[in-house]
């Protein structure tokens, strides 16, 4: 019991870990949720005002005619203290749209900055392998094993216990396969290419998967010396390039741990 509280706390962990791109994500929603309030405001207030203006407008009505009441005629001072009152309220309905547009386009910045970070560095929306222990940085480097032709990493090894949950780091589609090299595989093709895990030592959901659909489990199969997932990133569909950028960003801890 003792131990299955560990596991369950230690995964809990991993999962809200405020990674760079949770980071990110967490200020790009809260960058639409201030734009959505300063409309609100904008909204509030114009309406505010304009109930204000209104109800000056009426005030300052003078009652003419055999009807009017001597109790209704304001003294000169109220008109004029209404008439000031009535300028200084559509003076600030004048202002209000400016101060709007201008509150918005900070933000609109900041958004469009936000994104362009998610767009490159956070394209892993979540770790690959959130129960990982080490990343190895090995992508390039020349693989010589007994009984493997010699090749050139293309990826790089993220090590975590056999079992280990894979998961789908952005929205897509799983499919899988086997190699003598990498063993059970998996692909998750996305918007902007696709990740390729091997080693597996089985399969999770294929088909249609979203950002943390798990689509295997951590193992030893193909040409592994130990459990790990092989992760390659190919952007564009096309030819393998460095993953441990985005692997640092979507798995390493924003404060520096993991």
């Amino acid at each position: 019991m003792v131990m299955a509280a560990l596991l369950v706390t230690l995964f809990a962990h991993a999962s809200i870990a405020v990674t760079p791109v949770r980071h990110v994500l967490l200020e790009r929603h809260q960058t639409v949720e201030q734009a959505r309030a300063v409309r609100g405001q904008e909204a509030r207030l114009e309406r505010a005002l304009r109930r204000r203006i209104a109800a000056f407008e009426r005030t300052s009505r003078r009652p003419e005619g055999p009807g009017a009441r001597v109790e209704d005629v304001r003294v000169p001072a109220t008109n004029a203290a209404i008439d000031r009152l009535l300028v200084l309220a559509r003076t600030r309905l004048k202002r209000l749209d400016p101060w709007s547009r201008h509150r918005l386009a900070a933000l609109h910045i900041r958004y469009r900055s936000l994104q362009s970070w998610l767009d490159s560095a956070g394209i892993f929306r979540t770790c690959p392998v959130p129960a990982f222990t080490l990343i190895y940085d090995n992508f390039g480097v020349i693989v010589r094993l007994p009984h493997v032709p010699v090749h050139v990493h293309q990826g790089d090894d993220v090590m975590a216990p056999t079992g280990s949950p894979i998961v789908a780091p952005f929205d897509g589609y799983a499919t899988t396969g086997r190699s003598k090299l990498g063993g059970l595989e998996v692909r998750v093709f996305g918007a902007d290419g696709y990740i390729y895990n091997a080693h597996l030592s089985r399969l999770g959901s294929l088909g249609y998967v979203s950002t943390g659909d798990i689509v295997g489990y951590v193992g030893s199969t193909g040409d592994a010396t130990g459990p790990h997932d092989h992760i390659e990133w190919h952007p564009g569909d096309g030819a393998a390039v460095d993953p441990n950028p985005l692997l640092t960003a979507a798995c390493v801890d924003a404060l520096g741990g993991s």
